[in-house]
């Protein structure tokens, strides 16, 4: 869901929404048709002030919520582009330069298989293949969910809330055994839940991979209830990672009070744009919380996030989703993202 704003003198920005996957996008669309009726003729040099009034001068705006952060964002992240181009500055000094050169990487989402079409693992041999073949493009870092597919390689094919099976966390074990001996001690590993499992479930996985060194764990339970979240991390020795479905300072403050998350994962293309995504990691930076921007969109939404996280003193790692190497998002932007060498 792309956002294009155009200047009475002929600069124009571009952002993005990043509710393109799941359930949403029609929404988004719209939300974004009735922000711009509220901001023709504004200059776009101002986005603090547009921001605010998207937020404040809406009604549902200090609702808050997916769709309505989600157009923000996209809008925030176009006036952005405009302000970089009619600077002739990158964004990342207008948000106070490099803190880096080089930006660590970690291969997001093997379980789909890693390359150009998708392979979806079923075998603990594939899981362990998929994550080698990212390891020998340079990478040190893999992300995997290995409780996505069942052993029969079905999408959301067994129940991960409340107390699992025996055979569900041994198979989700063995695949994370598999990863780990084909790559080695120094290779990190991310396990990702997508909210799939619940505090309980979470809790229980995690118990049986914390042998494992894993890196972090990312979205163990729904986001709704931060308290759960605060549970969680009393009873899990591993770091926590969450954020992609948190929305502005308000949504992740209580996650930050309560020290429950390690890893903060906004995504610039939901949680408010480049404006409110900076404040977010400036926030998190107080709690010494480390982030990184989530990334499941195309190169523009790739490219935004690699200004954010350059400019920011406590990043911890860049997400290539498994997306960014296919060709339909290489061929819809004139640059092609990748990383060299991890």
């Amino acid at each position: 869901i792309l956002v294009r704003i155009d200047t009475d003198e002929g600069v124009y920005g571009i952002g993005e929404v990043g509710m393109a996957y799941g359930t949403g996008g029609h929404a988004a669309f719209g939300m974004v048709q009735d922000y711009a009726r509220l901001i023709l003729g504004m200059d776009p040099m101002n986005s603090e002030a547009i921001w605010e009034r998207m937020l404040k001068k809406t009604f549902w705006g200090q609702g808050g919520g997916t769709v309505i952060f989600g157009g923000m964002s996209g809008i925030d992240m176009a006036l952005w582009d405009i302000k970089g181009k009619v600077l002739n500055v990158p964004v990342y000094q207008l948000l106070g330069g490099k803190c880096r050169e080089d930006l660590r990487v970690y291969a997001s989402q093997t379980q789909l298989g890693w390359g150009k079409k998708r392979h979806i693992c079923v075998r603990d041999e594939d899981f362990a293949g998929q994550a080698k073949i990212a390891v020998a493009e340079g990478y040190d870092a893999v992300k995997v969910d290995v409780l996505q597919f069942d052993r029969n390689g079905v999408s959301g094919g067994y129940h991960l809330e409340g107390p699992l099976p025996p055979y569900v966390i041994r198979m989700g074990e063995e695949r994370i055994a598999a990863i780990r001996e084909a790559v080695g001690p120094d290779v990190d590993i991310i396990i990702e839940n997508h909210a799939h499992t619940d505090t309980t479930s979470a809790i229980q996985f995690a118990k049986a991979v914390e042998p494992y060194h894993i890196f972090f764990y990312e979205e163990v339970n729904t986001p709704l209830n931060p308290e759960m979240q605060r549970f969680a991390k009393e009873k899990i020795n591993i770091p926590l990672a969450a954020g992609e479905r948190i929305y502005s300072r308000w949504g992740f403050a209580p996650f930050f009070q309560s020290r429950s998350i390690d890893v903060a994962q906004p995504d610039l293309g939901t949680c408010g744009g480049i404006t409110e995504c900076k404040k977010i990691c400036d926030m998190a930076h107080v709690y010494d919380i480390t982030c990184q921007v989530h990334v499941a969109g195309t190169p523009i939404a790739k490219a935004a996030a690699l200004h954010v996280e350059t400019a920011i003193p406590n990043f911890c790692i860049h997400e290539h989703h498994q997306k960014a190497l296919m060709p339909e998002y290489i061929d819809l932007c004139q640059q092609n993202y990748q990383p060299v060498h991890g």
